[in-house]
């Protein structure tokens, strides 16, 4: 009877001990199905110092350490053009789209995940991702309108990653995380793509504390789209 208890009692240990294993293992390693399609960055900032820079860091290395393929949309670095043209004006009926839209657009139906990495700025989108939001996430590609209704054409996932001055409580309770309700809300889940938001306040200084926060976040953000 004493062998019997404590058979049981190893086995109740044992099996303890499995399940913090798991829920640790889960913040600490990404999963991503081996048979997923490879990632899209997109990259709003300037220059790649500072938090986003770190963002951007973090996500390639983790990406790399599970041999996951992914490619760089640097949008200043490709000295990227926001301002919609005249005759860009879908919405007026003109769809001249350039050929560097359309190849965005073909490399977004390839990659089934997207990352979105930049700062918020003004409580709002850089103005260089809000025209590539205006240029890229068209009609007849993102979306459509049957009569009245819009239809979502897009079946991508998402994760989007960005930082502010401001501290998280006051972006969230006076800005209310607009510029994530702009890409998340009003954007992504309109053109069918679904999206978790991750962010990173107090982005004055980039200090042992956020970059631990970082890193957490984009492990996080990496299980979502897996």
């Amino acid at each position: 009877m004493v062998q019997s208890n404590c058979t049981v009692f190893y086995l109740f240990i044992y099996f303890r001990l499995t399940c913090i294993y798991k829920s640790l293992h889960v913040f600490t390693c990404i999963h991503l199905r081996p048979h997923s399609k490879s990632m899209l960055i997109i990259y709003a900032h300037p220059n790649k110092e500072g938090h986003c820079g770190y963002f951007l860091e973090q996500t390639k290395k983790q990406l790399q350490k599970n041999e996951v393929d992914f490619e760089i949309l640097d949008l200043y670095e490709m000295n990227y053009d926001p301002v919609l043209k005249n005759e860009e004006h879908y919405t007026s009926g003109k769809k001249n789209i350039d050929d560097v839209n359309l190849q965005i657009q073909e490399k977004i139906k390839q990659n089934d995940k997207l990352i979105f990495i930049y700062p918020t700025w003004w409580n709002s989108l850089p103005a260089i991702l809000k025209g590539f939001l205006d240029k890229v996430f068209t009609g007849g590609f993102a979306f459509k309108y049957t009569g009245k209704i819009p239809t979502p054409l897009l079946q991508n996932k998402a994760v989007i990653f960005t930082t502010s001055g401001a501290p998280r409580i006051y972006s969230r309770l006076v800005g209310r995380s607009r510029s994530i309700k702009v890409l998340k809300d009003d954007t992504l889940k309109f053109c069918g793509i679904k999206s978790k938001a991750f962010a990173v306040g107090n982005g004055n200084k980039l200090t042992d504390k956020n970059k631990k926060k970082i890193e957490s976040q984009v492990v996080k953000g990496l299980n979502y789209l897996k």
